[in-house]
């Protein structure tokens, strides 16, 4: 079934490319320490890829795979989207995971990112491709199906549109049959924070999106200062008793292991050439590195097998030149991976 029509939209990169490349892709992640992947957006050439490495023993590492659903800019028709869903059985496997799907909410932070005050610049509230009830029932009937939601939102307003739709499913059935995310969150209003425990949502952040670049300072304008003290605040949520989680945001934006665990904490590039953006929001090396592993884990629903070091749980693990602890947290991003451990055979050796 996935062959009548996975590769239509992608006639340039043959089958055999797409398993060349994420083998390629996949011993990068290795080498960086990691051996647990979510692919956002993702579609029937990189499950074939990933179940053709797995019969060849050369998966070295879990894949989570978030089909696409509605994207705004998406190539594929609705029905190709729905029968690519509904056919994902196909791949499920030990290493590979198929309950998750991703939506898109809203635009970017402080241009067409969906707010709850107008943009000062602009004067308008940005933009959402979902009602509060066509975003209700998406999540409801992903929900029933247990598959998990992620949706891409970064203004306040669409994340709380997320959070109301979650809400609603959970108070018309009474509980949740899965496990959902809010994508990037760049702002959330205070008054939300303390709703995402109840409704274990998981917010995830990505670091190289807030360092005080010129991308980013040239938003403050927009946005104003009063919202910038709550962007990305992952201090606030963990205080709050929430989950989160720490991303990449690969490959559109890239940020390497310890680049993003090092700028959780201090807040500015790796580099140190920028000044923090909301500093208050920083949190701990142990924090972050929970939010990195355990929690990770625990929003793919694989908490049981992977993401700490305990008897009875898969050996996934990495060794380190340096104790994390031991050293300025400034000097975080220049650790490096001695060894990466998967499923008990080592996939990455430095020496």
């Amino acid at each position: 079934a996935a062959g009548r029509w996975a590769w239509k939209h992608y006639p340039q990169v043959s089958p055999e490319d797409h398993k060349k490349g994420l083998q390629a892709t996949i011993a990068y992640l290795n080498s960086i320490g990691v051996t647990t992947v979510k692919q956002q957006h993702a579609k029937n050439p990189i499950a074939i890829a990933a179940q053709s490495l797995e019969k060849d023993g050369e998966l070295h590492a879990r894949v989570g795979l978030s089909w696409t659903w509605k994207g705004p800019l998406e190539p594929m028709t609705l029905d190709e989207q729905e029968e690519m869903i509904a056919e994902r059985g196909q791949f499920a496997s030990d290493l590979i995971k198929t309950e998750y799907v991703k939506f898109s909410g809203d635009g970017n932070a402080g241009s067409t990112g969906y707010v709850l005050e107008p943009y000062l610049q602009t004067k308008d509230r940005g933009i959402n491709f979902f009602t509060d009830d066509s975003l209700f029932e998406e999540v409801e009937k992903f929900d029933r199906m247990g598959m998990g939601v992620t949706i891409h939102v970064t203004g306040d307003a669409a994340v709380r549109q997320m959070i109301d739709a979650v809400e609603r499913v959970k108070k018309k059935h009474g509980e949740l049959k899965a496990r959902h995310q809010i994508g990037h969150a760049s702002l959330i209003h205070p008054d939300d924070i303390p709703r995402l425990k109840s409704l274990d949502l998981t917010v995830e952040f990505s670091p190289v999106v807030w360092f005080a670049t010129a991308f980013v300072k040239a938003q403050i304008p927009q946005i104003g200062e009063e919202r910038m003290r709550y962007w990305y605040p992952m201090r606030s949520v963990a205080k709050h008793g929430g989950r989160f989680v720490i991303a990449s945001d690969g490959p559109l934006m890239w940020q390497d292991t310890f680049r993003r665990l090092e700028s959780s904490i201090t807040r500015v590039a790796p580099d140190g050439d920028t000044e923090p953006l909301a500093p208050h929001e920083a949190i701990d090396l142990a924090v972050a590195l929970k939010a990195m592993t355990l929690d990770s884990a625990y929003l793919m629903d694989i908490e049981e097998e992977v993401g700490s070091i305990e008897v009875g749980k898969r050996a996934d693990m990495i060794v380190l030149d340096k104790n994390l602890f031991a050293i300025p947290s400034d000097d975080i991003d220049s650790a490096k991976v001695l060894l990466t451990v998967f499923e008990g055979d080592v996939v990455y050796d430095a020496l």
